[in-house]
């Protein structure tokens, strides 16, 4: 069953936050702490499940809800910059720093719903009915915070040949402490340890909330990105065939207000209370206004004609410009992890593994059907070299505008091949955002990023 978040927008406890960063935003609609106190608030199951609520709020409409995509587009080699100026200039340009308000929220709201999670994973002994479901959401939220935090403000696994360099602060209590870096390493280990329970104390199906599908479908992304291919595959497989999931023939059902049959996790659009993909609709809705970001001439000319994909394009609209047409619309679901990208990896591992390479063969021909009408597809016997080359080349049409090339950027860097389009090495600086002052300050000791930028 799909994993969805329902979103509930009140009773929820403005927990406190990272020492010097301001209180929890308005929109969270939390009582003031001098009417309800923490203690008040857990002093039972439905206290707990409230601020369990609080985590996915924050999760989902500051940080999922497009930010984290609009980061690593911007990063990325996709989108046309030339007129991007304050934060996204910045951004753009490869070349951030300790200032910007876009980048220092981003920063505070991601601590602050992992700081939630860990309110309720230290206050499980007052629950009572749901107190596996709880710990494993609790897990699934921290992680998948981390996973985020890592990606965006350090450089990758395999940066290092042993990923001792550095990473980001590992908050693993409500303690408010100063900011210290863990290595890459030991955060690439927590988010994984904290997967592998949620996956054991989740069920099949959660009304909604993350599933054991969700924490294996993101364990197979953090391996992937760790160049881990044998786990990649393991669980890339795993929630394939588990036939909870079934490959959408019709692209326009990814996003959209009905249910996506392959949205393994996502974030649900619910009239009145929630409207989820509000930043990404923010920054890339091209049917009313010329919207901020917009994708290169070269991206647009790399999409042949005959493919279905091309009409998340528009070249037409506003001349000489390219936008997309993705978001074009007034609600939708946003798929944070869905079954295309399960084929992707479990395909590119077993290229990369030489073995299975049917199964890559056909992972791959799904998708190519797909898009290309069935004219075009690879054979039954390809090697393991065409599949990885048609698999990376289908994924970077496919998962465009929904935040993976940067990503991609980095890890195939890592394994010594340069693909940036823009013509940076995948290692430089720039590729890797500064630390928020706010983080800064809190710790005379912190050791910020490099300073300078990329192509």
């Amino acid at each position: 069953m799909k994993s969805n978040i329902k979103i509930f927008t009140g009773g929820v406890l403005c927990l406190l936050v990272l020492a010097g960063f301001a209180g929890c935003k308005k929109f969270l609609d939390a009582p003031p702490l001098n009417t309800v106190t923490k203690a008040e608030a857990l002093k039972d199951e439905a206290g707990v499940v409230a601020v369990m609520n609080g985590a996915y709020q924050i999760m989902n409409g500051s940080i999922l809800g497009g930010k984290y995509q609009v980061f690593a587009e911007l990063m990325a080699d996709n989108i046309d910059g030339t007129t991007l100026n304050t934060d996204f200039g910045e951004i753009y340009n490869r070349k951030t720093s300790i200032f910007g308000d876009y980048k220092k929220y981003f920063y505070q709201d991601n601590y602050q719903a992992n700081y939630r999670a860990n309110t309720v994973l230290e206050n499980l002994g007052v629950v009572v009915n749901k107190k596996d479901d709880l710990e494993g959401q609790a897990r699934f939220v921290r992680a998948f915070a981390h996973f985020v935090a890592v990606r965006l403000f350090a450089q990758p696994y395999g940066y290092t040949p042993n990923n001792d360099h550095l990473g980001i602060p590992l908050r693993l209590t409500t303690e408010v402490t100063p900011g210290v870096r863990a290595t890459v390493k030991q955060v690439y280990d927590q988010i994984i340890a904290d997967l592998k329970i949620a996956e054991n104390k989740l069920g099949a199906t959660n009304g909604g909330y993350p599933t054991k599908w969700a924490a294996k479908a993101l364990l197979a992304r953090v391996y992937f990105s760790m160049n881990d291919f044998t786990n990649a595959y393991a669980y890339a497989d795993q929630v394939i065939s588990s036939g909870q999931f079934t490959f959408e023939t019709d692209y326009s059902k990814r996003f959209s207000e009905g249910q996506s049959t392959e949205a393994i996790f996502q974030m649900i659009n619910t009239p009145g209370a929630y409207d989820a993909g509000g930043e990404l609709r923010s920054q890339f809705r091209s049917d009313i206004n010329l919207p901020t970001l917009r994708f290169t001439q070269q991206l647009f000319s790399s999409i042949s004609s005959g493919d279905a994909r091309k009409a998340w394009f528009n070249n037409v609209k506003y001349p000489g410009l390219v936008v997309t047409t993705k978001y074009n619309k007034e609600r939708f679901n946003v798929p944070m992890i869905h079954l295309t990208e399960m084929k992707l990896i479990r395909a590119e591992s077993a290229a990369e593994l030489n073995t299975n390479l049917t199964v890559a063969v056909n992972d791959i021909n799904d998708i190519m059907n797909r898009a290309y009408g069935g004219i075009r597809t690879i054979p039954a016997n390809s090697s393991a070299s065409l599949i990885r080359t048609t698999v990376r080349a289908e994924r970077a049409i496919e998962m465009v505008a929904e935040g993976d090339r940067l990503y991609e950027i980095k890890r195939i860097g890592a394994r010594g091949e340069n693909i940036d389009k823009r013509g940076a090495v995948w290692n430089c600086p720039g590729l890797a955002l500064q630390f928020p002052q706010e983080e800064i300050s809190s710790n005379t000791s912190f050791i910020r990023n490099p300073e300078g930028g990329c192509n």
